[in-house]
């Protein structure tokens, strides 16, 4: 068996998260491998949907350092437009995946962070609660790669499960799991038709409860380009009704992609599924494609604009909401989320609305409605602080985790999973984890003051003020 020696850091998991925080990890000085399942990085971020939650509700930014970093240089290719203010989300900014995701590998390049692509996590080697090495799987068989201090940007708390660190899974209550999806797009549409339609049918625009004003007006969303929004109601209860629809959501959801006539389609729902048991994700797989193809007639039929769309691209894999998350010494709460709140030792912010699927198996009732077809969404409007204590995991004296395993709540853990937020403790995950190797302590054990002045030093965004 291969051993492949060398590193201080090993990040596992190449998505939002793990990208950002192996560049973080090499441009701290530490010699570091990230080993990603499939051939490219980005993970979620590259399948198109607009990034929600850059700047917070009142307009004040909450995403710094790398992830900024990243979003402006896309932006240079024509990949990302200005962040616009949003009455539902707080903020919302458009962008091309093709430019994301080739402006990503060209700074992990420049980081000097090596990869190990096409390579998936097997198992830890832990001794005295200390992970010795990570195995890995590839085409050559299994590899052992030790390192001083790992990083679990899995987004399923993989390598925290498998080296023994407290866990929690799914709601705290009932381990009950928010249900999957398959974000897909489309091409060949005609937004102008779409948007005559909502400024003809308000109701399906769906503003947020009790809001008033016109920011959440059609007219609004013609004037930011790759900016989308939610609804369709009406016209799914119509095709639910005629026996077009059998999809358990109530609405859906669409970003127009910048400079293209393609969109994002945010529709499918898949209950009972746990993104951590291969069955589960192989029937997830079949019925979230079965349901685009589904999604396709009905969006032919019955969405003005899209009578001629087609299928541009689907996603990679099928997209989960929640699994498994640590328990660091601090658990991240909704009250937190809600109030905004500042640590001592935060080391990241995020802003993206609390969004909770609802958990309730799918199911028929009154009204052309499904239960568990509902979306809970409220807009986080002052951006709060994640302390590091959050991203380091119990049980384990070398682990850091960032991404949506981190230590919150079923409800918190709604809004940390965001990929603005997932970019912002990847940024410090990768920091916590460098430092780490550089003092040959364990994460828990690092100042925190320390850690925060390498992360403002790289511009990260850590206070509100």
């Amino acid at each position: 068996m291969r051993i492949r020696e060398g590193h201080d850091v090993v990040v596992v998991g190449g998505g939002t998260a793990g990208a950002i925080a192996g560049i973080a990890a090499a441009r701290t000085g530490a010699r570091t491998l990230l080993v990603e399942q499939y051939g490219s990085l980005g993970g979620v971020l590259t399948l198109g949907m607009s990034l929600k939650g850059v700047n917070d509700g009142e307009g004040v930014k909450a995403l710094g350092g790398i992830g900024e970093e990243l979003i402006e240089r896309a932006r240079a290719l024509g990949g990302t437009t200005v962040v616009s203010q949003h009455p539902r989300h707080g903020s919302i900014m458009g962008q091309d995946p093709e430019a994301m995701k080739l402006t990503l590998i060209e700074m992990v390049k420049e980081s000097g962070l090596h990869l190990l692509l096409h390579s998936f996590l097997a198992d830890a080697l832990v001794d005295r609660g200390s992970i010795q090495a990570v195995r890995v799987a590839n085409k050559a068989g299994l590899e052992i790669i030790p390192a001083h201090c790992f990083v679990d940007c899995t987004g399923d708390g993989d390598l925290a499960a498998a080296a023994g660190a407290d866990v929690v899974h799914g709601r705290e209550a009932d381990g009950r799991l928010q249900p999957v999806s398959a974000i897909f797009r489309v091409g060949g549409i005609d937004l102008d038709q779409t948007w005559a339609y909502l400024e003809a049918h308000p109701e399906d625009g769906e503003a947020p409860p009790g809001y008033v004003g016109d920011a959440y007006s059609v007219a609004a969303f013609r004037s930011k380009p790759g900016v989308g929004m939610a609804g369709f109601k009406s016209l799914i209860r119509k095709a639910r009704a005629a026996g077009d629809y059998h999809i358990p959501r109530d609405d859906m959801g669409f970003n127009p992609l910048v400079g293209r006539r393609e969109a994002t389609i945010n529709i499918t729902r898949v209950h009972g599924i746990d993104g951590t048991d291969p069955d589960d994700l192989t029937r997830a797989e079949i019925e979230t494609q079965l349901q685009i193809l589904e999604a396709l007639r009905f969006l032919r039929k019955y969405v003005p604009g899209f009578e001629a769309c087609y299928v541009v691209s689907s996603p990679f894999q099928v997209g989960i909401r929640e699994t498994r998350r640590i328990r660091g010494s601090y658990v991240l709460t909704p009250d937190d989320v809600r109030a905004g709140r500042d640590f001592d030792d935060q080391v990241a912010r995020g802003a993206y609305p609390l969004d909770i699927h609802d958990v309730g198996q799918a199911a028929a009732s009154a009204g052309g409605q499904v239960e568990g077809g509902g979306t809970d969404l409220s807009m986080v409007r002052r951006s709060y602080g994640i302390p590091a204590r959050c991203l380091i995991a119990r049980g384990v004296n070398n682990l850091v985790v960032a991404g949506r395993a981190l230590s919150a709540t079923h409800e918190a853990a709604g809004s940390a999973r965001g990929q603005p937020v997932c970019m912002a403790t990847g940024h410090a995950a990768g920091v916590i984890a460098a430092l780490s190797a550089r003092h040959k302590l364990p994460p828990s054990a690092l100042d925190s003051a320390a850690i925060q002045s390498v992360l403002r030093q790289q511009k990260a965004v850590l206070r509100r003020d």
